[in-house]
């Protein structure tokens, strides 16, 4: 589906827009940094533009733009995280300068009609007439300009008031308002300041409203709620859509042909596409992002065939969508690492799709155990990998991995209280430990219930102890016997002999509060990265002592911690320890501290597993030997580089081997790796070209295509 990738800038990516024909593309980044591309190969065409009047200081102002009808002017939009501050540039993108800057809410140029070309402007104002920038203070009057594309001269249209939400359509043919007393949506003409079309929407605080690119759909966003409404303004049906997705920060686009209407709605690191129509709506295909960062911005073309896409790290990706024609619905569900079972032979992951659990077995990597049981808030595996246990807020379901239909379920929750959070843990004599935050009903007080279950052919508690844990975070042991919370600071250890909870302490208990946390699948070690100096430190459950002294290493954002080691004594343990920015996992010996390995590679350490011979790591999934990276840490270093960001691999004396597609660039790896999971990159070199040769690689029909597009957008420039 990827027609080009295009990696011109070096962050966010806050907005992308196409021209009025299609053929360029204009995206800006944080920085803000504006390039201007050609739409069908991604090359930059003019620029790079530096907005130096936009604000760049908070990475969460969002950016949003659009071209004059001629192509040579653009007009940039900014918006603060809060919204306190709103203003506008208009950029000439021949001279590569400013021209002037408007103050206001939203702006638009016009595409047709007498003003074609001029800018309308719309500003929320005072009592006394002044322009508010703080949204605390509630305006509800608006004023409308319109101002020339060559200075800063305007002529003032009209103002009104009761407005509680306003939006210019996309061609500045309309300004929708809604009213304050009513849930109505007018369509205002900007040209005879009359209203064209008049509608209701469902009940609900109305957040946002956003035109379609085509000017012919109006959606609407309620608070924080996912509902939204679409309505066709030619027939003024209307559709209701629940989808999730902050619409504000990242807005949909609603494309309209004769054969269908689409709903492109980003979230996080997918795009979703939704058919839509009166009788329903139906979500047939979610783009998922090729790497770890977040999608920050689409921008789909008008007859909804291509889409572009910007995300975190600074590329833009041109997608052909084209195979969508069929409309068959097509989906893609890898889903997410929810845990590990003890022995670290089944993995659970949940599907983005359905929030159904998938059980796989991590040596055949074929699925086993239950397939309809919903993920809800914890999941826990009985020792002996035979069981595992799925808490949601009102009930416990209990399933035999072997025989999925053998399942107990019961709720343990007490009369009068609604559960805030639950922990739960098999003990090895298989009862189930259940760690809930409980919050009554008549006070909303947060209390705490620790709780031991028999589990077997029925339920029964046999151990009951009401502690303070407030709204802290608690971390229950995967064997099920300590029980640490963090604040207000407290240990509580499983005594065999009594069958009861009592408190416990751990050494240097300041430290346990830390940012970057993690258990040994057996339960007998925990690590913290501690706030006080931020260095590790790894305690020993059972007898709260500290296994050695701290390992100094910042930047820490992910830990795993093994069991023992196969064939070694309990003294030798591994910490392996993630810095996501310079994407490096450095291995630890914890008990002596010396350096086991270093190597690059994308995704954190997820656990280690196999008695702590391998080393497994989530998004993508890979499974390292642990001796293998030993020994090639110490032989030879240079070869656990992964790729960098820029994609140019480099030789040992740091000349350029041969350039990688960002899509590759975090599935790339040397043989270290003994098991992938999921998406893999495999490089052919049957064909490559050394040194001066490099040449014989280019297409030369197509190069003398490009050359001859790029000469022709320039003189349209």
């Amino acid at each position: 589906m990827t027609v080009f990738v295009a990696e011109h800038h070096k962050g966010w990516v806050k907005c992308i827009v196409l021209s009025p024909d299609e053929k360029t593309f204009a995206s800006i980044s944080h920085d803000p940094i504006m390039h201007v591309c050609d739409s069908e190969t991604g090359h930059c065409i003019s620029g790079p533009f530096k907005l130096r009047n936009l604000d760049s200081s908070r990475l969460r102002d969002q950016f949003y733009a659009c071209f004059s009808p001629d192509g040579k002017h653009i007009l940039v939009r900014c918006c603060s995280d809060n919204e306190t501050s709103r203003y506008a540039v208009v950029w000439n993108i021949e001279k590569g300068e400013e021209v002037f800057q408007i103050e206001g809410s939203d702006f638009v140029f016009i595409q047709s009609g007498r003003n074609e070309g001029r800018i309308a402007s719309m500003g929320w104002i005072d009592e006394d007439g002044s322009l508010v920038q703080a949204k605390y203070r509630y305006p509800t009057r608006i004023r409308v300009k319109l101002w020339d594309i060559g200075n800063d001269k305007f002529d003032e249209l009209f103002e009104m008031t009761g407005i509680t939400v306003a939006q210019f359509s996309p061609n500045g043919k309309y300004l929708a308002v809604e009213g304050q007393s009513e849930s109505v949506v007018e369509l205002l003409k900007l040209e005879d300041r009359k209203i064209t079309h008049q509608f209701s929407h469902p009940p609900g605080n109305l957040s946002s409203l956003h035109f379609s690119p085509t000017n012919d759909y109006l959606t609407g966003a309620f608070g924080e709620h996912d509902d939204k409404c679409l309505r066709r303004l030619d027939t003024q049906q209307m559709v209701s859509l629940n989808v999730r997705g902050n619409w504000i920060e990242t807005p949909p686009a609603v494309i309209h042909s004769s054969h269908t209407n689409r709903v492109f709605s980003p979230r996080d690191h997918t795009v979703e596409i939704w058919e839509v129509s009166t009788t329903g709506s139906n979500m047939i295909f979610e783009i998922e992002w090729l790497t770890d960062w977040k999608i920050s911005s689409i921008c789909p073309s008008r007859d909804g065939h291509r889409l572009l896409i910007g995300n975190h790290r600074g590329t833009v990706r041109m997608l052909s969508l084209e195979v969508l024609g069929s409309n068959q619905p097509v989906t893609q569900d890898k889903g997410e690492i929810i845990t590990l079972s003890p022995s670290g032979k089944v993995m659970v992951t949940r599907s983005w799709q359905d929030r159904h659990l998938k059980l796989w077995d991590m040596t055949t990597w074929e699925p086993v155990g239950p397939r309809d049981v919903e993920y809800a808030d914890e999941v826990a595996f009985s020792a002996d990998d035979s069981r595992i246990a799925v808490l949601s807020e009102s009930r416990v379901i209990i399933c035999d991995i072997n025989h999925p239909e053998n399942r107990l379920s019961f709720d343990p929750t007490p009369k009068g209280r609604s559960v805030y959070r639950r922990k739960a843990a098999f003990q090895t004599c298989n009862d189930l430990v259940i760690c809930t935050k409980l919050e009554d009903d008549d006070s909303d007080e947060i209390s705490g219930l620790l709780q031991v279950w028999k589990v077997k052919d029925h339920s029964e508690c046999t151990f009951s102890l009401y502690i303070n844990m407030g709204y802290s975070d608690t971390y229950l042991t995967p064997d099920g016997l300590t029980l640490i919370i963090d604040s207000p600071f407290s240990c509580y250890s499983w005594n065999h002999d009594t069958a009861q909870f009592y408190p416990f302490h751990f050494a240097g208990e300041a430290h346990l509060r830390g940012y970057a946390r993690a258990y040994s699948l057996d339960g007998k070690f925990f690590a913290c990265q501690s706030p006080e100096d931020y260095n590790i430190r790894v305690w020993d459950t059972r007898t709260g002592q500290l296994c050695r002294k701290p390992i100094t290493m910042s930047d820490v954002n992910a830990i795993a911690l093994s069991p023992a080691l196969n064939g070694r004594s309990l003294g030798h343990q591994l910490i392996a320890l993630h810095d996501n920015d310079t994407q490096t996992k450095t291995v630890f010996d914890v008990h002596k501290g010396h350096l086991y390995a270093q190597f690059r590679s994308a995704g954190g350490p997820k656990a280690f597993i196999q008695d702590g011979t391998k080393l497994m790591s989530g998004y993508p999934i890979r499974i390292y030997d642990i001796a293998d990276l030993a020994a090639k840490h110490r032989n030879a270093p240079h070869e656990y580089n992964c790729v960098p960001w820029d994609g140019w691999m480099v030789g040992q004396d740091n000349e350029l081997l041969f350039w990688v597609p960002l899509e590759h660039r975090e599935v790339l790896f040397s043989s270290q790796v003994k098991t992938i999971w999921e998406r893999a990159t495999k490089v052919d070199f049957s064909k490559f070209k050394f040194g001066t040769k490099w040449t014989e690689c280019i297409d030369k029909e197509w190069m003398k295509e490009v050359e001859e597009r790029g000469k022709r957008v320039g003189r349209l420039l």
